[in-house]
């Protein structure tokens, strides 16, 4: 009986409930789309950060991340890419050899890092291929060819074709130095990228640093979904033997990026915390005018018997419902206009005309948002019972008067 007298009561005031759920459909909605618009931020950096360096995870030297040094090196790199290539999680594993050095020119030098890749591993992931502006990116049986950034380019006045001599130390300590020429110029949109990578077959990597055959600095697992780096960890923690190989998930790698999000996601959800006390505020002040507007219905009741206990249930009745349906509401429109904008996307090259850069780096200019079952229920499972929680304060006020004074 309650509970039909509940769901009858929020509609005794039609205007008053239809502009309630609205402003609760409407606040919770915005909160759904800023959720799954920086989720969608958060999917693409991180996607296009361990596709460009070294994965979801990252196998090294356990000493290597200390003291980066490239006579602290992973060897017999084949057969580790052979055995972790089988696991249902991992669409691929590239090998990585990376140092510093000095680009040399005849316009000047610059200090850059060297990253030795097997180019048909890199194509088939890295976004930096993609970007390639000029020229042709790197084969599997290129020797002495690099591709360079185009802020590099300009610098060091290089061209396709052109030569390019690395200066560097190798695992011994010794100065080495290596021709090459400039296969391709990529432009990625991030100055820190653009200006300090340079990108050499894996091979001509090996050379120059006077590493033994198959031995890496870095494996990068790149995984079909993010979703599944705590399981490979887990399972690569005791794969193996003690001190030879170290697993670590891309936030240890990339700590910058990592930061970069924790902060953004606490922010986010300041933001959102705001934007629903402000939405609560409005369905308590609602609540509680209803419950002073019927105090004289109470009294009656009241006297004519009903316990408190009863009065207090149909006003939490009345709140329940009343949440229900304003949650409902706002996860039907905020997960619509979530769903559009993860299809179309929402291109910001209007508002900002020169790139998204985040951490080092650039982003497509065109936002899609992510949507996902956490993004549209735990916002509205908050929302729904802090408004049960708010909804003690007109239970008290519904029962907590004199009677007498009341109907007098």
């Amino acid at each position: 009986m309650l509970i039909r007298l509940a769901f009858r009561n929020i509609w005794r005031n039609r205007r008053r409930t239809l502009i309630t759920m609205f402003s609760m459909a409407f606040g919770l909605a915005l909160a759904i789309f800023f959720i799954s618009w920086g989720a969608g931020v958060y999917a693409r950096l991180i996607n296009q950060a361990v596709r460009l360096q070294a994965g979801h995870v990252t196998l090294e030297h356990p000493g290597y991340r200390d003291a980066p040094a490239v006579d602290l090196f992973v060897p017999g790199s084949s057969k580790i890419i052979e055995e972790l290539s089988q696991w249902p999680e991992v669409e691929r594993v590239k090998p990585i050899v990376l140092g510093q050095g000095m680009a040399k020119s005849g316009a000047g030098s610059l200090g850059v890092a060297v990253v030795g890749v097997l180019p048909s591993a890199e194509a088939a992931s890295s976004p930096l291929v993609k970007n390639l502006s000029q020229g042709k990116y790197l084969a599997d049986n290129d020797g002495p060819w690099c591709v360079v950034g185009k802020k590099l380019a300009l610098k060091l006045n290089l061209g396709v074709g052109k030569k390019l001599v690395i200066a560097t130390n190798d695992v011994g300590g010794n100065l080495v130095e290596e021709l090459c020429r400039v296969k391709g110029i990529y432009d990625t949109g991030s100055d820190e990228i653009d200006t300090y990578l340079v990108q050499v077959p894996i091979g001509f990597a090996r050379n120059l640093f006077r590493m033994p055959e198959d031995s890496v600095t870095q494996l990068g697992v790149i995984l079909r979904k993010a979703d599944f780096q705590k399981r490979v960890l887990k399972r690569l923690s005791g794969h193996f033997p003690a001190g030879r190989v170290a697993a670590r998930a891309w936030q240890e790698v990339m700590p910058e990026v990592a930061s970069y999000i924790r902060m953004d996601k606490s922010s986010n959800w300041i933001f959102q915390a705001i934007l629903l006390f402000l939405v609560l505020f409005t369905i308590f002040n609602t609540m509680l005018m209803s419950v002073l507007e019927r105090r004289r219905e109470f009294a009656v009741l009241m006297a004519l018997g009903t316990k408190p206990s009863q009065i207090a249930s149909l006003i939490f009745f009345e709140s329940a419902f009343l949440g229900a349906l304003g949650c409902a509401a706002g996860i039907v429109l905020g997960g619509v206009v979530a769903l559009v904008f993860n299809v179309v996307g929402i291109d910001l090259a209007w508002f900002v005309k020169e790139g998204i850069s985040i951490s080092g780096f650039a982003l497509s200019t065109r936002i899609y948002s992510k949507v996902t079952p956490g993004i549209l229920l735990v916002p509205s499972i908050l929302v729904f019972a802090a408004i049960l929680v708010v909804s003690v304060i007109p239970m008290r006020r519904a029962v907590k008067f004199s009677i007498a004074d009341v109907l007098r």
